[in-house]
């Protein structure tokens, strides 16, 4: 940034600098009536001067703030790699310390554990000594009963002697063996902290070598990396996504790419990950700028060869749907130092149908494709509902028309019910009628027709209108 200011003001300098020479040129040719042509060309050659030395120093600043954006980019990354390395340290310094707190705690535990054994055996010789110093007291100022009463008597003096004795080494015996125990549990503690303190910085030794310098460690890292970024990205695999697939290449070797996205309208996309990491992590750590620029030649080679060798794979071919190839460069930072130096390398990919995704942008793409599955799928639901709603549609006119068809049997019905009702019940010669009369003229029935038919007939039950009279039988 220095030198992009000391730049700018020495570029300033010129411009006003090349104005007052101007100014003075312009004003001595109008007091002497015409501008000297010797002097105006020496004005215009310092001018174009001016100008070369302008744009030189204007390049060497877009070079010096290139230049310092590679620099911070590295320096960024070279920060987060040290800040993991603190970490680390930071947690085997912490073991330690939990380490030295225990080692501590163990050594005041075995202390106080001899400190108490000590006052217990004094206390142990004390009571002895009392004992015997009682035994020999009451054996001198008793001898004569202590013979009279015989070993029985001694023994009942003795006895709470005896058990507080008893009491004393039980109580001995017991913190011996607790001590015994926490010193072994504490043992085991402290040798297992070590073990965990050695494998924590073995692992982490290992992963930054394994990453370094095995190749496979390094794949099987950027298929993590990218399984995850799917995973987070809300595609499920064996739906949304698929892995183990593989085709078989014109010369008969099986192609394996790591993930095939599937997408809306039988659209597909193929990831494959590709991690470069050693050469970036030199180019990073680099101290020199002469290994920092060998570092970064081998870096934007391996970065060219992982886009050359997928472009040979030729999955738009083998695939049907798939446009192009992404390849997913797990590493922020590898891949935007190879973009940053090789303007072009991103052209060169496309060239051959591959892309260039980092987790960033391959983030925000997987969220794409969610979002479009999740439209095509209110879509489907929105043509299935069309769908059931237009055979709902055609079942409810159906029934409709049947309905009606009902509706007119119905009335059909109801008429032929009329006629026929009206066949009993009109004229002057209905059935009713007639069968009332033949009721009436003594008709063998124990049963009525309806009121609402003899009255439509117009006649009653006891009703003898137009009811004839029987005639007596004539003589021959």
């Amino acid at each position: 940034m220095n030198l992009g200011l000391e730049t700018y003001l020495y570029l300033g300098g010129l411009v006003i600098l090349a104005a007052i020479f101007l100014a003075v040129g312009l004003r001595r040719p109008q007091s002497a009536g015409g501008l000297d042509p010797k002097l105006l060309e020496k004005m215009e050659a310092e001018r174009d001067s001016w100008r070369r030395t302008a744009e030189a120093k204007s390049a060497e600043a877009q070079e010096a703030r290139e230049r310092l954006a590679r620099l911070e980019a590295a320096a960024e990354e070279r920060d987060r790699l040290r800040d993991r390395l603190e970490e680390l340290q930071r947690e085997r310094n912490a073991l330690a310390t939990e380490l030295s707190g225990l080692k501590e705690k163990h050594d005041a535990a075995e202390r106080h554990h001899a400190d108490k054994l000590a006052e217990l055996e004094k206390a142990r010789e004390k009571l002895a000594e009392s004992f015997e110093a009682t035994a020999n007291k009451i054996l001198k100022a008793s001898g004569e009963e202590l013979n009279r009463k015989g070993s029985e008597t001694l023994q009942t003096m003795l006895k709470p002697l005896r058990e507080q004795l008893d009491g004393f080494q039980k109580r001995v015996a017991e913190d011996a063996e607790k001590r015994s125990s926490q010193t072994g549990a504490l043992h085991q503690l402290v040798s297992t902290l070590h073990a965990d303190a050695r494998r924590m910085s073995e692992d982490a030794k290992n992963l930054a070598n394994a990453l370094r310098s095995q190749s496979k460690v390094q794949g099987d890292w950027g298929e993590f990396v990218l399984a995850s970024i799917l995973e987070r990205a809300g595609l499920r695999e064996g739906h949304e996504y698929h892995t183990q697939d593989s085709v078989t290449s014109e010369d008969g070797t099986r192609q394996r790419p790591d993930v095939i996205v599937d997408m809306p309208n039988s659209q597909k996309l193929v990831i494959d990950a590709k991690v470069s990491l050693t050469a970036f992590e030199r180019c990073v750590n680099a101290e020199t700028e002469e290994d920092r620029d060998a570092a970064l030649k081998q870096h934007l080679a391996s970065v060219k060869s992982h886009i050359k060798t997928l472009g040979e794979k030729d999955y738009p071919s083998k695939y049907p749907g798939v446009s192009f190839t992404l390849m997913f460069v797990p590493l922020e930072g590898a891949a935007s130092l190879a973009l940053q130096n090789d303007p072009d390398l991103a052209a060169y990919a496309w060239d051959r149908d591959v892309m260039i995704a980092t987790p960033t942008t391959l983030m925000m793409a997987m969220r794409t494709v969610q979002n479009l599955w999740v439209i095509e799928r209110q879509n489907q639901n929105a043509k299935e509902i069309a769908d059931r709603a237009g055979k709902l549609y055609d079942k409810f006119e159906g029934f409709v028309k049947d309905l009606d068809d009902v509706g007119n049997r119905l009335t059909q019905a109801q008429d032929s019910w009329h006629k026929a009702k009206g066949k009993l019940t009109a004229g002057a010669g209905n059935l009713v009628r007639q069968t009332q009369m033949l009721k009436r003229l003594g008709a063998s029935t124990k049963k009525s027709l309806p009121e609402d038919y003899l009255a439509a007939a117009g006649v009653g039950e006891d009703s003898d209108e137009d009811t004839p009279a029987l005639e007596p039988p004539r003589e021959g």
